[in-house]
């Protein structure tokens, strides 16, 4: 029997062959392990959006709780810059706070926040790839009866 013959009937074999371990192997290797990869990094995308949505509510509460446009736009990025350094980003992932609106009562103001975030982390190597851009905006009314400067 040649020897080709010989190898067609071990891989070949009913009982019991070499292709399962290699397909386990497969599976595991080229399609589990990348999918559990990330399934792990949605914590951290969830994480990061709640952290967008707050530093842009607090920072749309500082803009119309403030005196003038500019003591807002100063306290807004602040505030934003707070929330993302204790929720446990680098401050540096804060990218842009853009306010749009005008103090006026009864009116409102919108405050968008930009971070940059990495799509994924590896353990051992840290971020994999570019950033992604995650905006979040929040809107506050200016109150009805609110009083500007001094008394």
């Amino acid at each position: 029997m040649s020897l080709l013959l010989r190898l067609r009937r071990v891989l070949t074999d009913e009982r019991g062959s070499a292709y399962a371990a290699i397909e386990m192997v497969l599976v595991l290797g080229i399609i589990l392990l990348p999918t559990l990869a990330g399934i792990a990094q949605l914590p951290r995308w969830v994480d990061a959006k709640s952290t967008a949505d707050l530093a842009a509510q607090e920072a749309a509460r500082q803009v119309v709780l403030a005196d003038t446009v500019e003591e807002g736009v100063a306290a807004a990025a602040n505030v934003a810059e707070a929330v993302v350094r204790n929720r446990g980003l680098d401050v540096g992932a804060l990218s842009a706070v853009v306010v749009t609106g005008d103090l006026v009562r009864g009116a409102s103001v919108q405050v968008t926040v930009t971070l940059q975030v990495p799509p994924v982390i590896l353990p051992g190597f840290g971020p994999v790839g570019g950033t992604i851009s995650l905006s979040r905006s929040a809107t506050e009314r200016v109150d009805d009866y609110r009083q500007f400067g001094e008394p």
